[in-house]
């Protein structure tokens, strides 16, 4: 007849207990979110000019079509207050600034030792000889604009509630 350990079984109640209490905690400090609000929200909110789901949209920014299944609720929320702490190479913006004293930025698409090719924010595709630029550099920040102080904690949680129930089918 095997014996259980008294003292690891109270250690393992103590555990799942905290855990638990973590888990309430975490569900508390942010509200759950209705995806029925959210949608709309995404819709007014400007976020189509950047942004892409299903046909609807622009090709600038990252396409939001499956993004619910690539990101967890808590990144979408971070994404959308604190949108610089994560941007994601494939979405970083270049300025160029040709010989002539244009400053374009867009979104990156391709570079090599000879050319630039970027997409404008009116989604045109643009390529630039290096020969021909001045200056040449990759945006660090992001261009998304953060949502807090704009939105109320509920709206973002509708939000992110919305984002994530979009998943590829």
């Amino acid at each position: 007849m095997a014996m259980t350990n008294p003292r690891r079984s109270v250690l393992g109640v103590a555990a799942a207990a905290s855990l638990a209490i973590a888990v309430v905690a975490a569900q508390e400090s942010s509200p759950p979110g209705d995806a029925s609000r959210g949608k709309p929200l995404v819709e007014s909110s400007g976020c189509f000019d950047c942004h892409r789901i299903g046909d609807r949209g622009s090709r600038l920014g990252p396409d939001l079509t499956d993004i619910g299944g690539r990101r967890t609720p808590e990144r979408l929320q971070r994404a959308l207050v604190a949108p610089d702490e994560e941007v994601a190479f494939d979405a970083r913006f270049v300025r160029v600034v040709t010989k002539e004293g244009a400053v374009i930025s867009g979104k990156l698409l391709n570079q090599d030792a000879i050319s630039v090719q970027l997409m404008t924010p009116k989604e045109e595709l643009k390529t630039y000889m290096r020969s021909n630029l001045r200056d040449y550099a990759i945006i660090d920040k992001g261009l998304m604009p953060s949502v807090e102080g704009k939105l109320t904690d509920e709206q973002v949680a509708d939000i992110v509630a919305y984002l994530s129930s979009l998943k590829a089918e």
